[in-house]
């Protein structure tokens, strides 16, 4: 799928646990010309509807009635590594990004982003670009420096090691690098 693709080629999945925000959010990507294929408002919606949508894309709120958006970015990309999930959340926190990020999620906006922004994050997530709200990426690559710049220990089973990245986080990373 490249960025000339038609978007009604792009699968959709709104999860947000607030009816207008979720409503509001799936008309703005159909009118811009997405396929929205199914919505949710729990974690565990979620997780039921995906396997029948089998969107290209899960516009996730992290806060949601269990399992959270973390939990379900987890579940999601374990089930199909192909999924993008693009986070649009309230916070901005350092943990929630980093968590969000750690999961598997490729792109996080804040909830402030305009709908502009929001079509074109959903577009660029799509094909694979690491989408994050201005200053958001910079977190996580300084995330990341951090941890590269830890001393990795490897003596006896007491002593704890430096925390290794999966090839997921490592890919994200390099996306948001990029």
């Amino acid at each position: 799928m490249s960025a000339a693709d038609d978007r009604s080629d792009i699968r959709v999945m709104v999860v947000d646990d607030h009816p207008m925000w979720r409503d509001g959010v799936e008309r703005d990507l159909a009118e811009a010309g997405f396929a929205v294929v199914a919505s949710a408002g729990t974690g565990a919606e979620a997780l039921a509807r995906f396997p029948a949508s089998r969107p290209h894309v899960v516009v996730l709120d992290l806060q949601i009635p269990e399992p959270n958006g973390v939990a379900v970015t987890a579940q999601l990309v374990q089930q199909d590594p192909e999924v993008k999930v693009l986070i649009l959340s309230a916070s901005g926190e350092q943990a929630d990004v980093l968590e969000a990020v750690k999961a598997g999620a490729i792109g996080y906006l804040v909830k402030s982003a305009s709908k502009a922004e929001l079509i074109d994050a959903v577009a660029r997530t799509a094909v694979g670009d690491a989408v994050f709200t201005p200053g958001l990426a910079a977190l996580v690559l300084g995330e990341y420096r951090r941890l590269a710049s830890e001393p990795v220990t490897a003596t006896g089973a007491d002593e704890p090691r430096a925390p290794q990245l999966t090839d997921r986080e490592t890919e994200v990373l390099r996306l948001v690098a990029k």
